[in-house]
């Protein structure tokens, strides 16, 4: 329909702020009120199961950690498969490594001999989990840096000189991001260089996690990440349920005719872009106005999806049962 297109949203959106020319509001204003409104205000506000996808990537043997796409998708749920088979899906780090042994091996593999060395040795058991997103210098932000490999050695008392892994098989200062030497997560060979001097019979320790690679049977969503137990040892397809921001459709379209994803919220969006007009000519009149006409919008855009949740059954912790599915006295036992 004509009536969804971008440039009814604009028309709309003009009546809405009494701004019929572009002397009032110009177009390239209201655009952007329209894509902050429809990629940041809708995506958090609006639980629609038109937004409700599948999450899909895939895994890296000896790479346990994988980045969430968070610009493109806001909440991650059940149900979630590896390889179509059924696996836990964890969002408290607390859980999930209550079930997965997570403590460090600490060995010492050389002595200092009073030279910044390098020094070398070998972790006695591997392979090892590499560190992600640990270099100072790239940190890439919403994820977090998780640091798994900790090399150390006293220089004197309150003076402790730490190497750690740049998940790439190189050894870097964990502040300046400095080249240190190299590690091999496969056959735990080790070839390390300090700022500053070791004294010698100092003995140089190595902090680390051993694993077994295997299929994952468990996934950890933290801090924009996914951890997977086990670490893979091969690739898989990682599959979950996802709530998708809305895309930027409607400025995309170089004939600027594009459309909403779904015809219906095209009232709503203009409603909303208008609100944020009013908020940065802080009248609250209008933003009150918009308010009330928003909540409508939204209920409107929302009766799909109830009537959608009106033709499933009431989940409950019996449901299961009768599906014999995962988590239930079915085929795969009681977990």
């Amino acid at each position: 329909m004509a009536i969804a297109t971008l440039d009814a949203i604009m028309t709309k959106i003009r009546r809405l702020t009494i701004s019929a020319t572009a002397n009032q509001l110009t177009d390239d204003q209201i655009k952007d009120y329209i894509n902050s409104f429809y990629s940041y205000d809708l995506p958090a506000q609006f639980r629609n199961l038109k937004l409700k996808d599948k999450y899909t990537f895939l895994t890296t043997r000896g790479i346990d950690t994988y980045a969430f796409d968070s610009e493109g998708y806001t909440t991650v749920e059940m149900p979630c498969y590896c390889a179509k088979r059924e696996i836990q899906l964890f969002q408290d780090p607390w859980s999930f490594y209550g079930v997965n042994f997570n403590w460090q091996f600490q060995e010492f593999f050389a002595t200092g001999d009073g030279t910044a060395g390098p020094y070398t040795g070998t972790a006695q058991s591997t392979p090892m989990i590499r560190s992600v997103n640990n270099n100072p210098l790239s940190l890439s932000f919403p994820a977090s840096r998780v640091m798994n490999v900790l090399i150390t050695a006293n220089s004197s008392l309150g003076d402790t000189q730490n190497i750690t892994d740049n998940g790439a098989g190189g050894l870097i200062d964990p502040v300046t991001g400095d080249d240190r030497g190299n590690i091999d997560y496969e056959s735990g060979a080790i070839s390390v260089s300090f700022a500053n001097l070791v004294p010698a019979g100092e003995q140089i320790q190595i902090q680390y996690n051993p694993t077994t690679l295997s299929i994952p049977l468990c996934l950890l969503f933290f801090q924009n990440q996914f951890t997977l137990r086990p670490v893979p040892d091969r690739g898989y397809t990682i599959e979950l349920v996802a709530y998708r921001k809305p895309t930027q459709a409607l400025l995309n379209t170089p004939d600027g005719d594009g459309t909403p994803e779904l015809n219906e919220w095209w009232e709503l969006i203009a409603v909303g872009a208008a609100k944020k007009f009013y908020e940065d000519r802080l009248d609250t009149d209008g933003i009150a106005l918009m308010d009330k006409m928003l909540q409508e919008r939204y209920s409107v855009a929302e009766t799909r999806t109830y009537g959608q949740l009106g033709k499933q059954r009431v989940s409950t912790i019996y449901a299961d049962q009768l599906s014999y599915n995962y988590g239930s006295n079915g085929w795969f036992g009681s977990v």
